[in-house]
């Protein structure tokens, strides 16, 4: 199994802060592998999944059945519970068993978009959990590079050293996804099968389930329609009008979707820069493959490395990180704005082949005074750094910067 990023979280949120664990994550991401992988640390533990009929009725027959295992009470014993929000009452019992065990057991929970749909009416497990989320495998992960949000700004002025190995993973992502079926693989045809039974099953029974969505092919329209959109601020008005649903169908359903791990959405940075852009937001895929065109494929694929980075130095405890991007009314754009506490970190754009500085991205930096900014290029083999005063521009190969990434 390959080492994963968040799994010294997950320890530190079961074993450190005795909570519940909440993995959650994009369906086929690893979260059953990396449960089971940390269920094997343990001399004593039970692995529970809902889909399991035999275990859905020993649940339903004693629901604390975990409390008969034969066990030493002097040592930890772990229990996974997966795919356990399928049971229509998984909430109040999971209270129930933390509540009453949480001296005796830990508890790993997983599972994909249901798991964050509750807290939309209220939050009766507050206080009991903590929320640990599996992306898609990235360079720094296959290079087992875990940095913390202080590695990652220490290290701004010098980029790892080209490595033909890191090179040919990150073309393998770029053409196979982050999944870790077809990364593993590394077959197109396969890719294309598993792509199109992963986000049937998506749609079609994980979204339908959870919401009841009648016009599930009118849903299917508008997952096609999105890739298309990818790098640009995404117009609910001008989806509503290509499927032919209401605005507030349009605005619901790509929540959905995003609740679902099909997307994630990053809002305009709007402080210090007058005249910016302030509502609408740019979306991206969590498969990147999805996208045909490559330079914009290449764009969702940065992406990702960088919302992941947040995600994970976020469970880590390190604070309000956010990454939004830059555009004004003068339609100067910078693709990505890295921020903690909402001052930028870092600058990044991204250019599938082109080496001259972007102009957006020196006119962002002078104005709102950023130490660094990054231009990625999707070729191999390019590595500038420019110094003017304080500031610091690098123009670099992708595979060797994202490797700065957790």
């Amino acid at each position: 199994m390959i080492p994963r990023t968040i799994s010294q979280t997950v320890r530190t949120v079961l074993e450190r802060y005795h909570k519940m664990a909440f993995l959650s994550g994009p369906r086929q991401v690893g979260k059953t592998t990396l449960a089971q992988s940390y269920q094997k640390k343990f001399p004593q533990s039970f692995y529970f999944n809902w889909d399991d009929l035999r275990h859905q009725k020993m649940l339903l027959k004693d629901p604390y059945f975990f409390e008969k295992q034969n066990r030493n009470p002097a040592k930890p014993f772990l229990v996974v519970l997966d795919e356990i929000h399928k049971y229509s009452r998984w909430k109040n019992y999971l209270k129930g068993a933390f509540d009453s065990f949480k001296d005796e057991f830990l508890f790993l929970i997983t599972g994909s978009g249901r798991l964050d749909l509750f807290k939309k009416g209220g939050d009766s497990l507050l206080g009991r959990y903590f929320s640990v989320k599996l992306f898609p495998l990235s360079v720094g992960e296959l290079e087992e590079s875990f940095p913390s949000l202080a590695d990652f700004k220490s290290r701004f002025h010098e980029v790892p050293a080209p490595s033909k190995s890191r090179r040919e993973a990150y073309e393998q992502l770029f053409e196979m996804s982050g999944f870790p079926d077809p990364f593993s693989k590394a077959e197109k045809n396969f890719y294309h099968l598993w792509h199109k039974e992963r986000k049937s099953l998506l749609l079609r029974e994980d979204i339908r389930n959870a919401s009841y969505i009648r016009e599930i092919s009118l849903l299917e329209m508008l997952s096609h329609l999105i890739p298309e959109r990818v790098g640009s601020p995404l117009s609910l008005n001008a989806l509503r009008g290509d499927v032919g649903v209401a605005f507030e169908t349009i605005r619901d359903w790509i929540l959905l979707l995003e609740q679902f791990y099909y997307l994630f959405r990053l809002t305009p940075y709007s402080r210090k820069v007058a005249r910016s852009l302030k509502k609408e937001a740019k979306a991206y895929l969590y498969d990147w493959v999805e996208i045909e065109e490559p330079a914009f494929r290449f764009e969702n694929l940065c992406a990702l490395h960088l919302w992941k980075a947040v995600h994970v130095w976020q469970s880590q405890g390190e604070g309000e990180v956010s990454l939004h991007y830059l555009r004004d009314k003068e339609k100067r754009e910078v693709d990505f704005v890295l921020a903690h506490k909402n001052s930028p970190v870092c600058l990044i754009e991204c250019k599938a082949a082109q080496e001259e500085l972007s102009p957006s991205l020196v006119y962002f930096q002078k104005k709102l005074e950023i130490p660094v900014a990054v231009q990625l290029v999707h070729q191999p083999g390019i590595c500038k750094k420019i110094k003017d005063g304080k500031l610091v521009r690098w123009v670099v190969s992708a595979d060797r910067w994202l490797a700065l990434l957790p």
